[in-house]
């Protein structure tokens, strides 16, 4: 019973997914044939096909990633925004990356250059390995460190998978990593427009205070930030990230899709991400999004 319960959330997840709708038995394939593999070697890396030639670097536990084989693109909203927005010429930032799936969109499909920034360095080797294997070296730039409002050193948690977070206690599990700001890793280059990601569970306050002229470069068209509560235990509120953005002339919306349709919204989510969209580009953004091309993703086109 324990085992049934165990793997209905999981598969009802993959059932009523957008991208599974019209192959769901395949994705639930998917789902036990990776099941029967991590399991038969725990320990090792795989490299699994995703879509479109990519490939990723995963081992068992790594849920955040195997959401990508079973589904395809497990934030499916803000996956598909970032796929029908970015093009060869823009540049993509992308704070708490993790292993780096939101990254592989932007720099192999969209082939546009990347900075992924990801302070664990554990799942960095999977980052890492994950450039390696797609022969994303030349486009994606990897950085092994925490992001911040000023220069320093921050202690995280090193074995929560995607949950790792900046930790204010010193634990046997506690890991120090040093830090910079978004201002000074900003790139130089001269790109079209550049979309920020920042899911950094709770610390986005900090990350934006450091970001100052970031937030202010018209280039910035959008942002896909978590803000989820996380805050708190390190004193920010998820509104005070808000009033960052809109101070800086951003609003909110959410992003359908199969109708490639971006609907303002007057609240952040609070558990899921949200879209920050620079008001003065939102004509050139819907244009953008309304003339990129279609991408087949297991056998569905969005």
């Amino acid at each position: 019973l324990l085992m049934l319960k165990k793997i209905s959330i999981p598969l009802k997840y993959i059932w009523n997914h957008p991208l599974t709708k019209r192959n769901r038995f395949s994705s639930v394939f998917r789902f036990f044939q990776w099941q029967l593999k991590s399991s038969i070697s725990p320990n090792t890396n795989h490299s699994v096909n995703w879509f479109s030639n990519l490939k990723l670097s995963v081992k068992k536990g790594m849920h955040g990633a195997t959401g990508c084989i079973y589904v395809g693109l497990p934030e499916f909203n803000d996956m598909a925004f970032l796929l029908h927005l970015l093009n060869p010429n823009d540049y993509f930032i992308d704070i708490g990356s993790n292993v780096g799936v939101y990254s592989l969109l932007a720099s192999g499909i969209n082939k546009c250059n990347s900075i992924a920034v990801e302070p664990i360095p554990s799942t960095y080797n999977f980052l890492k390995s994950n450039i390696k294997i797609n022969n994303l070296e030349k486009k994606i730039k990897p950085l092994n460190i925490g992001l911040s409002k000023e220069l320093g050193e921050l202690y995280f948690t090193g074995n929560e998978d995607t949950m790792n977070h900046v930790s204010e206690e010193k634990t046997k599990d506690i890991i120090s990593v040093k830090v910079n700001t978004l201002d000074n890793i900003f790139p130089k280059e001269n790109y079209n427009h550049i979309l920020i990601k920042i899911d950094v569970e709770g610390f986005e306050y900090n990350v934006l205070k450091g970001a100052v002229q970031a937030i202010k470069n018209e280039k910035v068209i959008a942002l896909i930030i978590e803000l989820n509560g996380c805050g708190e235990k390190y004193g920010f509120k998820d509104n005070m990230v808000d009033n960052i953005l809109i101070n800086n002339g951003f609003e909110k919306y959410d992003y359908n899709p199969f109708k490639r349709k971006l609907t303002s919204i007057e609240h952040f989510h609070s558990e899921e991400n949200t879209l920050y969209i620079r008001k003065n580009m939102l004509e050139e953004i819907e244009l953008k999004l309304k003339n990129a091309s279609s991408i087949n993703i297991f056998n569905q086109n969005i």
